[in-house]
Parts: structure tokens; C-alpha cells; sequence
């Protein structure tokens, strides 16, 4: 009963993001883990496969944080990015909103917060998403919609992972987590992800 409760708890931290911030969240929760997949394995993602440029990422330093170990909400452990980095990236997609084409709503995928949308996605992994293609977390770390053909650069130089439901209950196999920024350098590789989701968003 001490385990459960633990586990409970060490959830609740996580603070809320698309289930009850309750003990009917936490179960579902808890079983929909058996249901993930190894959000690393690149193994089938061709990075070839999409005709908009290849995109090149440099090497993330250091190892990738710790990911706790719901589904929902999917979150680092203990690695927030400060106040002004997550500023930053929230106004990066409201600065994407203010073109036409996108719009901030309530996120679909959190059930809180906004999130940038594309107001009529031309792409199957933009349509997939219902046009959610980004949202930044509180502790800095974010979800986005990228292209199928960028998301093996993203696992594989380290700034990111999928997230272990990702092509299963109605999510994109695309849907990747980006990690928090750390420093001025993961910053510019960041905002680069941001404007390569916006852009091949709605690249036919």
C-alpha cells in the first residue's frame, strides 16, 4: 500500500496535463502504461521520407533527462527550465499565431493551456493532430507534431523522444517530446524544431 501511495504521489508532482489530477486519472494512467512503446527506437523511421529539405540538428551534450514514467501526463523529472526560457518559447508560438494559417487554442492533447494550431493542416500528420502541431509544459519541456521525416534526426541527435503512446489511442506516430532547455544553446536548437514544425505543417 506504501508503493501505491508513493507512486500516487510521485504523479500528482507531475501536476496535471490530459487525465483528473485524481485517483481515477492515476488508474488510468497506470494502465495505459503496458500500452507504451520504446519512445527511442527510430528503427522504421525513414528520414528520407519527406520532400521539404532534410533537416539538420547538431548533438545535444550530455545525457537526455530522466522521463518519469506516465504516459499522462509525459514529463521530465527534474530538469524545469527557468521562468524566462519557457517565456520565450510560449511567445515563439504566439509570435506563429499572429500569421495567418495558425491560431492558439485550448490544447486538445493536455486539456489545458494553449497550444498552436494549424487553421487548415494540408499535411496527414497535421490533420492526424487535428491541427495541434505544438505546446510548451510548464517545466519548459514541449510536445509537437513534427514531420515523420524529422523525427529521426530529433531521437537520434538527442533532443527529444516520442511519446510512448505516440500512433496509438488517436495520437500521431510523429508526436514527439522535446526536452527542456538547459542553456542558450539548446535554445536555438529548440526554437529550430518550433519553426520546422510550423513550416512543414502545412507543406504539401
Amino acid at each position: 500500500m506504501n508503493r501505491l501511495a508513493e507512486n500516487y504521489r510521485g504523479w500528482k508532482d507531475l501536476g496535471p496535463g490530459g487525465l483528473p489530477a485524481n485517483p481515477i486519472g492515476w488508474v488510468v494512467t497506470s494502465a495505459l502504461r503496458p500500452w507504451g512503446r520504446d519512445p527511442l527506437d527510430i528503427s522504421g523511421d525513414d528520414p528520407t521520407s519527406d520532400h521539404v529539405g532534410r533537416l539538420q540538428l547538431t548533438d545535444r551534450a550530455g545525457r537526455r533527462p530522466s522521463i518519469a514514467p506516465y504516459p499522462i501526463p509525459h514529463r521530465e523529472t527534474g530538469a524545469d527550465a527557468d521562468a524566462a526560457r519557457v517565456a520565450t518559447l510560449e511567445a515563439r508560438l504566439r509570435d506563429a499565431a499572429d500569421h495567418n494559417g495558425f491560431h492558439l487554442a485550448r490544447s486538445r492533447f493536455e486539456k489545458r493551456g494553449d497550444a498552436l494550431f494549424c487553421s487548415d493542416p494540408d499535411t496527414d500528420w497535421a490533420r492526424h493532430a487535428h491541427g495541434e502541431i505544438a505546446h510548451v509544459h510548464g517545466q519548459g519541456s514541449m510536445h509537437v507534431v513534427a514531420a515523420p521525416g524529422d523525427v529521426h534526426e530529433i531521437i537520434d541527435r538527442g533532443w527529444g523522444e516520442r511519446h510512448p503512446l505516440a500512433g496509438r489511442l488517436g495520437l500521431p506516430e510523429s508526436y514527439l517530446f522535446l526536452y527542456a532547455p538547459r542553456g542558450d544553446d539548446d535554445q536555438s536548437v529548440i526554437e529550430q524544431i518550433i519553426d520546422r514544425v510550423i513550416r512543414t505543417a502545412r507543406t504539401t
